[in-house]
């Protein structure tokens, strides 16, 4: 049985799928618990991406502490989030970040998690988790980064563990069902990232600083 404070991919898959609804509401309390646990695979790549976890860190409780505020009704999915701040003009807030900037990182950055399981899972066994990362890393999260953090991305990911025991580190009774898994979140989570990604578009708020 894995421990909660280690991560499990199968509790990942089920967080997020819970997450969003048949009508594609995403819940905002089941989508910050579904990164909660998302952080923990930080953890497993090492140091190399400490400072994502950081930041994944910093906005779930930004996220979270919004829920508890006296408007947490209007930030109960995304879609009322966005519709109450843009109604409000708060979605670009100097004095306090917003809940729509908030999440738009948590949004970058899973679209990075979410190739990342795809291609770990598409991989052959011999596969290296330095170039798998690189890649699903430059086709997502870098386009985000200045040059100076691509470039420490590129160098720190030869310190990467292995596919295989990346794998073994998803807490899953055989690699089989851990691989299975992969694939099964990264759906999910593509899922969730093309719904929010329309929104994000509707609303023409991609370029929030």
């Amino acid at each position: 049985m894995a421990s909660h404070d280690s991560f499990d991919i199968e509790r990942l898959y089920k967080l997020f799928h819970s997450c969003i609804k048949d009508d594609d509401t995403i819940d905002m309390d089941e989508y910050v618990n579904a990164y909660e646990e998302l952080s923990k695979l930080f953890g497993i790549l090492g140091s190399v991406f400490s400072f994502v976890n950081s930041d994944v860190v910093e906005k779930v409780g930004i996220l979270r502490d919004y829920r508890k505020s006296p408007e947490a009704a209007d930030y109960e999915t995304f879609e009322k989030m966005i519709k109450y701040e843009v109604a409000n003009k708060i979605t670009d807030n100097k004095k306090k970040a917003s809940g729509s900037r908030t999440l738009l990182r948590l949004h970058r950055a899973l679209e990075f998690t979410s190739r990342l399981m795809h291609d770990v899972k598409a991989a052959d066994e011999h596969g290296k988790m330095s170039h798998i990362t690189k890649e699903a890393y430059d086709a997502t999260l870098s386009k985000h980064h200045p040059w100076l953090i691509r470039k420490g991305v590129h160098v720190a990911v030869y310190t990467l563990p292995t596919r295989k025991h990346f794998i073994e580190k998803l807490q899953a009774k055989d690699p089989v069902q851990g691989l299975e898994y992969l694939g099964k979140t990264a759906d999910i989570q593509q899922r969730i990232f093309d719904v929010t990604e329309a929104i994000y578009t509707r609303e023409n708020l991609h370029g929030l600083p």
